[in-house]
């Protein structure tokens, strides 16, 4: 005589599935997240080619994280390789498209949009603030070229960088002068361990319900910090051109944003 499953039977096993989803589901995440942070690395790897590719045509002088000239529209530093890498966005705004945008590599795949997610590090060719830009405060920049890099190969140039919804989630084109920082351009502590409680402030993609830098600006919200994105792991792009994936806290700060430093804790530009 056949006769089905009976209730207990049918909840043991739906108990089972159950924990074996429970299981394996944040395997599964973690692995597609890995995959990401895959995609990434190989973005920041094309990025460093193309930037060496620019250096070796502009006589080894680099280009600021943007710069803000009268009438151009092309001062951030993501169209200064643009000719040097073949898909996606091209040297101005107007090619900053959608349809660019499936196939550009300046974006991290684990962003929360898909914008430009990445920022340059801004001790490299920084701005002048003052009255001797012929333009005008900001539109002309410290001319560096790659004999001021004292240790290349582990200064970081670009990395995975906090978006920001009232800029259509993009990213800041620089980071701040010290990144994790406590307060981004005035000083404050940084991070004591990777379960510290400013993190929260710190390492987060920003709402504009928190901040929208269209309407005020306080850059102490979100703006030019490193995000990261990859299980609490970013991705960076060095000087030398190679790329290396760090886990939250195990940034040098200074030595890994400095271009200029001799020491560990030498606090130069």
């Amino acid at each position: 005589m056949k006769r089905g499953f009976t209730l207990i039977e049918l909840l043991v096993v739906i108990a089972i599935i159950a924990i074996l989803a429970a299981i394996l589901f944040p395997v599964f995440a973690q692995a597609r997240e890995k995959a990401r942070q895959t995609t990434c690395v190989s973005n920041h790897k094309q990025m460093g080619l193309a930037t060496m590719m620019y250096l070796s045509d502009y006589d080894q002088t680099w280009f600021p994280a943007w710069v803000q000239v009268p009438g151009a529209e092309n001062g951030h530093w993501f169209f200064k390789i643009s000719p040097y890498i073949k898909a996606g966005t091209g040297a101005t705004w107007d090619t900053y498209t959608e349809q660019a945008r499936a196939t550009e590599i300046r974006i991290c795949p684990s962003g929360i949009a898909r914008a430009f997610n990445y920022s340059m590090n801004v001790h490299i060719c920084p701005l002048i603030w003052d009255n001797s830009c012929p333009q005008g405060p900001g539109t002309c920049y410290v001319v560096d070229t790659e004999a001021i890099f004292t240790h290349p190969a582990e200064t970081i140039i670009y990395g995975d960088a906090v978006q920001i919804e009232g800029w259509d989630w993009a990213s800041s084109a620089n980071f701040c002068w010290w990144p994790s920082q406590e307060t981004c351009w005035d000083g404050g502590r940084f991070p004591a361990g990777d379960n510290d409680p400013l993190w929260d402030r710190l390492d987060r993609d920003v709402p504009r319900s928190v901040w929208d830098p269209n309407r005020s600006w306080n850059p102490n919200l979100g703006y030019g910090q490193v995000r990261y994105r990859h299980q609490r792991m970013a991705v960076f792009t060095f000087a030398d051109g190679h790329a290396k994936a760090f886990r939250r806290g195990a940034v040098k700060v200074p030595w890994h944003w400095s271009i200029t430093a001799t020491r560990e804790d030498e606090w130069v530009r």
